[in-house]
């Protein structure tokens, strides 16, 4: 996974937009978010549960954690708008993985 694809599809699911995308293009869009959700998820979980157990960090980063689990299962839903905010939501929850296991610093580093 690179870091300028995970990039790439947290801009695309966070551009606004004044006319809803196709259904084929956000259903296309939620299976690359949800597929760098899935490998970045395992990686966070261990350095969010290597924060003390007591602190207030720790609690809102596990909660935030285990909401986005929930989230990938729930699929898109059946219409464009419901597609569009799910995959708006997944957006947020990529870049709060990829704040949360650095995958975006590793590109940057890469490079220099």
């Amino acid at each position: 996974m690179h870091a300028e694809e995970i990039k790439e599809a947290i801009s695309r699911a966070l551009t606004e937009r004044s006319v809803l995308p196709p259904y084929g293009e956000l259903y296309s869009l939620h299976e690359t978010l949800v597929g760098h959700i899935e490998t970045l998820m395992p990686v966070a979980s261990q350095q969010i549960d290597g924060l003390w157990h007591g602190a207030p960090e720790w609690y809102r980063k596990r909660a935030r954690l285990d909401a986005i689990a929930y989230e990938v299962r729930q699929g898109l839903g059946p219409g464009l708008q419901s597609a569009a905010s799910h995959v708006r939501s997944l957006g947020y929850a990529l870049r709060f993985l990829s704040e949360n296991t650095g995958a975006l610093e590793a590109g940057k580093s890469a490079r220099s």
